[in-house]
């Protein structure tokens, strides 16, 4: 089956992306297209969920932009195929953002009628996750952002339902598997929280992981949400490489590379002139790179983006970098000389859940 995604550069959109290409077992025979402006690969779709809309601006921009891009979508797709559009617990209330929703559901509705095809709307509650952006759709990266940036924040007691974003995409993909047909699907939240409460646990991340280069102890069994909380947190950081002080004296010198409120695994490496180490990136996991012997180029890619991040690294000082989600990246040496790297993660490894997937810088 092949599933197109309309704005495929957005929030969602870039996420459910990656879960298809990278998460999707080959038993699953889901190939994923990103759909342009244009929506000249709609042809090869089977199926496509709509996620190409505006959400902050100018009320009446934002209702005919949405209105129109659910439209042109619907004018171009057959009978043939199954739209899955992204709508919201809120799509009944009373403002623009239920008038439009209301409009192309029901603008949908008709052209499934009319033409044959499927329709679904998915009633998501809030998301939140890496890389959304602040001041536009989630109050949980407004906070990231303003904390980060030492900005005032208030916050309400108001309770919220909350889904982590690769959480979201499994219950899409398990919809899009099971070939349902129903008329309207529910999104489960993962957690229902107070904005104070999300608050609290930001701030805390920010003093401890900002301020104090402390890593947060966020392991709770059976429930992932400080983990995936802070992980949202971090995507927000722009600058990853972190100086540590050192003290030296006469025997030489000592310096910490790591302080944990956690735990995980630490392990070293040699890396001999003209190899390279890496070629990976992560969904999940913490990883940090600490030269302590030599001089390296550690490279940074974001999946699904050609710009290369090379940071120059020497062991003649202690520096550590923390690898952002989704960035693959690899280590090699700057000159002829070998390499020794310390390399650190908040878990043990799993041999049948390493959460490593490959591919070169």
């Amino acid at each position: 089956m092949k599933v197109g995604i309309t704005g495929s550069n957005g929030f969602i959109g870039y996420h459910l992306w990656v879960h298809l290409k990278y998460l999707t077992k080959p038993i699953d025979n889901l190939e994923v297209i990103r759909l342009s402006r244009d929506l000249k690969e709609v042809s090869k779709c089977d199926l496509v969920v709509h996620l190409a809309e505006k959400n902050r601006g100018d009320e009446d921009e934002i209702y005919h932009n949405n209105i129109s891009s659910a439209s042109t979508l619907a004018s171009v797709m057959n009978g043939n195929q199954r739209i899955l559009y992204a709508s919201s617990i809120h799509e009944d209330d009373d403002s623009v953002f239920g008038r439009y929703r209301k409009e192309n559901k029901k603008m949908f509705k008709s052209w499934a009628k009319s033409t044959g095809g499927s329709f679904s709307s998915l009633r998501i509650p809030n998301v939140f996750g890496p890389f959304c952006k602040p001041n536009y759709n989630s109050f949980i990266a407004t906070f990231c952002h303003k904390l980060i940036n030492n900005e005032e924040i208030q916050a309400n007691s108001n309770e919220v339902d909350l889904v982590y974003v690769q959480n979201l995409c499994k219950q899409i993909v398990e919809i899009i598997r099971g070939k349902g047909n129903e008329e309207s699907y529910t999104i489960e939240s993962d957690v229902r929280y107070s904005v104070q409460y999300v608050l609290t646990k930001l701030s805390m991340f920010k003093k401890r992981y900002v301020d104090n280069n402390v890593i947060p102890d966020i392991h709770k069994p059976y429930n992932t949400f400080e983990l995936d909380l802070f992980n949202t947190f971090r995507s927000h950081l722009t600058n990853r490489l972190v100086t540590m002080d050192s003290n030296s004296d006469d025997r030489g010198y000592l310096s910490e590379t790591i302080k944990t409120d956690a735990g995980g695994q630490s392990f070293f490496s040699t890396t001999k002139p003209g190899y390279i180490r890496g070629q990976h990136f992560h969904m999940r996991k913490l990883e940090r790179f600490c030269v302590l012997k030599g001089n390296a180029d550690i490279n940074l890619r974001k999946i699904g983006t050609d710009e290369i991040i090379t940071y120059k690294v020497s062991g003649d000082k202690t520096q550590y970098i923390d690898m952002p989600l989704f960035y693959t990246h690899n280590i090699t040496p700057a000159d002829e000389k070998e390499i020794i790297t310390l390399f650190w993660t908040n878990e043990l490894l799993d041999k049948n859940d390493t959460d490593t997937y490959w591919e070169d810088v």
